[in-house]
C-alpha cells in the first residue's frame, strides 16, 4: 500500500542507515513495494549505499541517481530535492509514497489501522499557511487559477502522497505551463512541493477529503538547525510524546555538545535503533 522515497545527499549517509534500521524495525507492515533512495548530487554516491542497511527489507530497496530522470537540476540542492520528491513518487504505482528526509528517523511502529481511515483516506490533518510561506501561496494560486487557505500535514515529512494524483498534477501542469514539469518547478525556485500538491488538489477535486483525513494520526519532532536552543525541550517531547518521527538536521547535529548528542544516541537505542552509536 505504501512505497516509501527518501532524496540524500553524500554528507547525510550516516543518518540514512539509521533511517533504514528504523524502517526495518517499525514500517515492516505497511505494504511496502519499493523503498527508492533518490541520490542528490554525483553519481558516484550510488555506490556507498548498502541495501543491506534496510535488513530484511533490503529486496525492496532500488538506489536511483538524479541522472536516470532525464532532466537538468540546480545546483540549488534544497530545491532539487523538492522536485526529486514528487518525481521519485511518479515512479511507484503502490498506492501512496511516504516521503522522507535522509534524517528521518522512526521511533515506533506505523500502523495501517491508525494512519489509513474506513474510506481509505489519509490521516495527516491540514494546517494554516504560515505568513513566510505567501510567495509560495501566490504562486501555486496564479498557477491553479484557486485561492488556497491551507495546506495538507504535518508541516513536513513524512508526507504521504497518492501516487496516480502526483502523475496527473505533473501532467496536468505541464500542459497549463507549456513547460516541462521538471524545469518548471525548480525554476519557481521557492514554491514547495507539498504546497504544490495541496493547491493541485483543491484546483482538481475541490479540497483535500477525497484521499485525505482531516485528523492527523501521528506527531513528530524534528530539531532545525536554527531550533539548537530549544534542543532539551524537544529532546523531552521525543521522550514524551509518542511521535512516529524523530529527526536532528545535520547542520544541529553540528552545534550541538557531547552530553546532548549521547542523550539523543541513548534515546535511540532506547527505542531499539541497531547501531544508535554510529551517528554522525
Amino acid at each position: 500500500m505504501i512505497d516509501i522515497a527518501t532524496v540524500v545527499f553524500r554528507d547525510e549517509l550516516p543518518t540514512l542507515k539509521l533511517q533504514a534500521q528504523s524502517i526495518e524495525r517499525y514500517c515492516r507492515n505497511i505494504g511496502i513495494r519499493n523503498i527508492y533512495v533518490i541520490v542528490n548530487d554525483d553519481d558516484d554516491t550510488i555506490h556507498q549505499i548498502d541495501a543491506g542497511w534496510w535488513g530484511a527489507a533490503a529486496n525492496h530497496v532500488l538506489v536511483v541517481p538524479r541522472s536516470a530522470f532525464s532532466t537538468l537540476f540546480v545546483e540549488d540542492g534544497w530545491v532539487s530535492q523538492q522536485a526529486l520528491k514528487l518525481l521519485a513518487a511518479s515512479m511507484s504505482y503502490n498506492t501512496w509514497t511516504m516521503v522522507l528526509d535522509a534524517k528521518t528517523i522512526f521511533v515506533k511502529e506505523l500502523e495501517l489501522k491508525d494512519l489509513i481511515d474506513e474510506q481509505g483516506r489519509v490521516r495527516v490533518g491540514t494546517l494554516d499557511i504560515y505568513p513566510v510561506f505567501e510567495p509560495t501561496r501566490l504562486m501555486v494560486n496564479q498557477t491553479y487559477d484557486i485561492d488556497l487557505k491551507k495546506q495538507l500535514g504535518p508541516g513536513g515529512v513524512p508526507f504521504f502522497f497518492q501516487n496516480d494524483v502526483v502523475r496527473l498534477m505533473i501532467a496536468d501542469t505541464t500542459f497549463r505551463v507549456k513547460q516541462k514539469f521538471p524545469l518548471w518547478f525548480q525554476g519557481k525556485g521557492r514554491i514547495t512541493e507539498f504546497m504544490l500538491y495541496s493547491g493541485y488538489l483543491q484546483y482538481r477535486f475541490g479540497g483535500f477529503e477525497t484521499f485525505y483525513n482531516p485528523e492527523c494520526s501521528f506527531g513528530v519532532v524534528n530539531v532545525c538547525h536554527t531550533q539548537v536552543e530549544q534542543y532539551e525541550r524537544k529532546l523531552e517531547e521525543m521522550k514524551n510524546n509518542n511521535p512516529l518521527t524523530v529527526s536532528v538536521h545535520r547542520k544541529a547535529w553540528a552545534q550541538l555538545n557531547e552530553d546532548q548528542k549521547q542523550a539523543y544516541q541513548y534515546f535511540l537505542i532506547d527505542r531499539q535503533i541497531i547501531n544508535a552509536w554510529e551517528l554522525p
